[in-house]
């Protein structure tokens, strides 16, 4: 349980000193210490669940991955990934129908958003998910991005948001990232590690085919709340893609390992347009 040995959303740190010897979370939470990590978790106009999950398990995203911990020296392998469904693409307290709307607004946000948002005028909070519930109930968020409504709906936030904008745009899927401390992994016998990594990727792809099916349903129980569910506002999506592909182009300008890293992943999406256009 996320918090119960050491913060919640801050497990990479912890895992590395052999705190924990094994944690599971979004790579999008490691920017503090690895600014280029969102990058693997998730960007506007990035791959699918199914092209990152792939890019992982098969492709080149865990060498990358492993050369992004070595220049921390962090004592960390990963062995799964997990891909979640599309986010939504902002829950809020208010109506969105200018972009004006959210200037000066306070929203929990993570990684790269908080500033691409911050372009738009947000002011971004550093929020961990067990007290968005809280913040937003008592006004210290005007709002929120956390994940799909299906994982939303178990954690209560149709009760405390007024509206679900929805779209893939902004975060196609949030990829998860099990992995483990070496020493602790070096000491495991080879036919444990075998199982603890083919069950970590069969669970992951379970995870992602029920939330699917429950996500056919579970909209009219946000509805049903008293919550707005719609389409993000065109003029508000077109706005968030521009500011991210500035951010984008600015990071890339001064940090070689983000360049690299955005640059495969947006060349292997594209690859994967070419010959699969809807996967």
């Amino acid at each position: 349980m996320g918090g119960a040995i050491v913060p919640a959303d801050a497990e990479l740190e912890p895992t590395s000193r052999g705190v924990l010897q094994a944690a599971s979370n979004g790579p999008i939470l490691w920017k503090p210490i690895l600014p280029q990590a969102p990058l693997f978790s998730t960007f506007i106009g990035g791959p699918t669940a199914m092209q990152y999950f792939a890019w992982y398990q098969a492709g080149e995203g865990f060498t990358l991955m492993k050369e992004l911990f070595a220049t921390k020296n962090l004592n960390v392998t990963p062995i799964a990934a997990w891909a979640f469904l599309p986010e939504v693409f902002l829950y809020t307290s208010f109506p969105i129908t200018k972009l004006d709307d959210v200037k000066g607004k306070k929203m929990r946000l993570l990684g790269d958003e908080a500033v691409i948002f911050g372009k738009l005028g947000v002011s971004a909070v550093s929020t961990p998910s067990a007290e968005i519930y809280q913040a937003m109930q008592r006004g210290v968020i005007d709002g929120f991005q956390h994940s799909n409504l299906v994982t939303d709906e178990s954690m209560g936030f149709h009760e405390v948001a007024k509206y679900a904008y929805m779209g893939p745009t902004r975060q196609a899927t949030d990829m998860y990232i099990h992995y483990v401390n070496n020493a602790a992994w070096a000491k495991l016998p080879d036919d444990l590690k075998l199982i603890l990594v083919e069950a970590s990727w069969a669970e992951g792809i379970n995870m992602h085919s029920s939330q699917l099916v429950k996500a056919l349903t579970v909209a009219k129980k946000w509805q049903d709340a008293g919550v707005t569910v719609e389409p993000v506002p065109a003029f508000f999506e077109e706005a968030v893609v521009k500011s991210a592909l500035e951010f984008y182009a600015e990071m890339k300008a001064k940090d070689a390992f983000y360049a690299k890293v955005y640059d495969a992943l947006l060349n292997y999406g594209k690859a994967v347009d070419q010959s699969f256009p809807r996967l």
